[in-house]
């Protein structure tokens, strides 16, 4: 019997953080799809040298598995993992029960980035990390992948709820945090029950924003709520 996908991870994560992105956090987030693969972030450390010593010792430690990057998914060890993790960001190891891709930059993210996203983390059961809704949505932008998109609709549609729920209630400080971070039409409805004058007045920037971008719903809102030019 062979080296499974989750045991390979759990040996990343004795010395290290490791967040789970991809399909199986979507998974975690409550979106029931099937994945063919997984994907995780591994702490980018101080170097690419030394974040592809840590994922080849890992290797190492199991048989049969080998490092690849693209283009090609050719194989590569050495030196060769180092600038793999420099210039494409990730690497793929297969021989396990599914392919893993170990990321040291995913998309949309720099490498300076991890503690960050770490700090907005919830941790698993088994020791690695899963990222926040917006974060993880993050990773799926500008993919031109239609299950990305699937993905991204999922994940705003879970932020959405909970905004909707926190706003109307939010000091000025929560709500700038938060449209800091993820804001629309519906998010600005939300905001606009909130008694804090300044939390309206924000909620209406956005949506004149929105609305002279061409979106019919803010001009809808703003057009019961302020009163028209003579």
């Amino acid at each position: 019997m062979g080296t499974t996908t989750g045991e390979f991870i759990q040996e990343l994560t004795r010395n290290h953080d490791v967040i789970v992105i991809g399909g199986l956090a979507i998974i975690a987030h409550g979106f029931n799809r099937p994945t063919m693969d997984a994907d995780v972030w591994l702490d980018p450390m101080e170097s690419p040298m030394s974040w592809a010593e840590t994922v080849q010792a890992v290797c190492d430690r199991f048989p049969n598995l080998t490092i690849h990057t693209l283009p090609g998914w050719r194989k590569v060890e050495g030196l060769d993992v180092a600038n793999a993790a420099e210039e494409v960001g990730m690497v793929r190891i297969l021989g396990l029960d599914c392919p893993l891709d170990v990321f040291r930059r995913p998309n949309e993210f720099p490498e300076d980035s991890f503690a960050e996203v770490l700090s907005r983390c919830s941790r698993n059961n088994d020791g690695t990390w899963l990222p926040d809704a917006i974060d993880l949505a993050i990773t799926k932008d500008l993919t031109n992948r239609e299950k990305d998109d699937h993905d991204i609709r999922f994940l705003e549609s879970k932020i959405r709820t909970l905004w909707v729920e926190k706003l109307p209630h939010a000091t000025e400080e929560e709500a700038r945090s938060l449209f800091e971070r993820y804001v629309d039409w519906q998010t600005c409805e939300a905001a606009l029950r909130n008694s804090n004058l300044l939390v309206k007045e924000m909620a209406m920037e956005f949506l004149r924003e929105f609305a002279a971008e061409g979106d019919p719903f803010s001009a809808a809102i703003l057009e019961d709520r302020e009163i028209p030019p003579p």
